[in-house]
């Protein structure tokens, strides 16, 4: 099977090697628990090593904050969007005016920008404007056959807690299902990742300590 690096230090341990490719990754967790910091390590990952990626925002924080936020980490680099190995669009307009056209948006960019890794953040706000189980049921099922197509690795992450999961479409539908999240402990909140689910190899299951720096998310598999 080939497999792209994580980009997230010590999720390849887990997950014998890194991603699947082609492969649909969710990325789920309720607020501030990480999930565009690691959909952005990941990318500017790839970036370094000479791959496209693709950002696309959907109605949420615009691209500029973003970018703002982001030139915090070790792992950010102005050369990467300067050079267009990094792209970032806004597909929130689409949302708004026309969701049910939003699968040919993102076919749009990917075909112009052929990414080997492409990120929507969130994919809650195309459940939200989509506004119906069964539209989002057939969204997801055309996008997982589209991206495999395209032989990329796209990582959607999602407004998600553990309690939303048993009714959650796309996280049935995904080929990697990894929930970020925190605990209190004494009187602290403490980040955490799981694999969850991970078609077809072996994985490192259960909650890992998940560390965040200036040089981004780190995954400790050894700690609980």
């Amino acid at each position: 099977m080939e497999r792209l690096e994580t980009g997230i230090h010590g999720l390849d341990e887990m997950t014998a090697g890194g991603f699947a490719l082609p492969s649909m990754i969710l990325v789920g967790g309720e607020p501030g628990t990480g999930k565009t910091t690691f959909a952005m390590q990941s990318l500017f990952y790839g970036a370094e090593k000479g791959e496209r990626g693709l950002y696309l925002t959907a109605i949420s924080e615009p691209v500029w904050v973003v970018q703002k936020f982001l030139g915090n980490f070790s792992f950010y680099s102005d050369k990467a969007i300067e050079t267009e190995r990094l792209v970032f669009k806004d597909i929130g307009a689409v949302l708004s005016e026309n969701p049910d056209s939003i699968l040919q948006a993102i076919q749009k960019n990917v075909e112009k920008y052929e990414p080997k890794r492409v990120v929507i953040d969130p994919v809650t706000a195309v459940m939200n404007s989509l506004d119906d189980v069964v539209k989002y049921r057939r969204f997801m099922h055309d996008l997982t056959t589209y991206m495999k197509s395209q032989a990329c690795v796209a990582i959607l992450t999602s407004e998600y807690s553990y309690a939303d999961l048993p009714h959650s479409v796309d996280a049935y539908m995904v080929d990697a299902l990894i929930i970020l999240s925190y605990m209190e402990i004494e009187n602290a909140r403490k980040k955490y990742l799981e694999v969850l689910k991970m078609r077809g190899t072996k994985h490192i299951t259960g909650r890992r300590s998940l560390i965040l720096s200036e040089e981004g998310l780190r995954v400790q598999p050894e700690l609980r």
